[in-house]
């Protein structure tokens, strides 16, 4: 048994840990791998992205308390929130606040501002208006939106 000279080893193709180089061999060529990993990062990313802007954070607002609980003629009120996940207390809380539906008299003077600010009626006397402030489940979500769950808080304006 001698040495073969190289001109007569069987002529192969190299190959480098695999079917790499080109289809001709049966493999899947770079161009092919790097199509493949290319897509499965953009879907690892695309759903990166829904789950950090389209989905919820899980912080959810679970109540509102109203301050002061009861006010005698011009009441400043403020809102307090209290969330599923910190920041767990938020003062002041932007709400929407509103007087009933039903007005007290018509013309009389009741009146609330954007911000909280109250005032009594001039006419009838010996009056309790209650004052509730309203916001989205979701913070994330405008003070006007419509058709979405809310959580509400009631103090109510004392007017002698």
């Amino acid at each position: 048994m001698g040495v073969q000279p190289i001109d007569s080893l069987p002529a192969s193709p190299i190959t480098w840990g695999g079917n790499f180089g080109s289809s001709v061999h049966g493999g899947v060529g770079m161009r092919g791998i790097l199509v493949r990993v290319s897509f499965v990062l953009g879907l690892l990313l695309a759903a990166l992205f829904s789950l950090s802007c389209g989905a919820s954070s899980g912080r959810m607002l679970e109540s509102i308390s109203v301050s002061p609980q009861a006010g005698h003629g011009q009441v400043q009120f403020v809102a307090t929130g209290t969330f599923t996940a910190p920041p767990v207390k938020v003062t002041p809380l932007a709400v929407n606040w509103t007087l009933p539906a039903q007005p007290l008299c018509a013309g009389c003077g009741a009146g609330l501002t954007p911000q909280g600010l109250a005032t009594c009626p001039i006419l009838p006397p010996n009056v309790n208006v209650p004052v509730t402030a309203s916001a989205p489940v979701d913070p994330k979500l405008p003070l006007n939106s419509q058709s979405v769950p809310t959580v509400s808080g009631t103090a109510t304006l004392v007017c002698p």
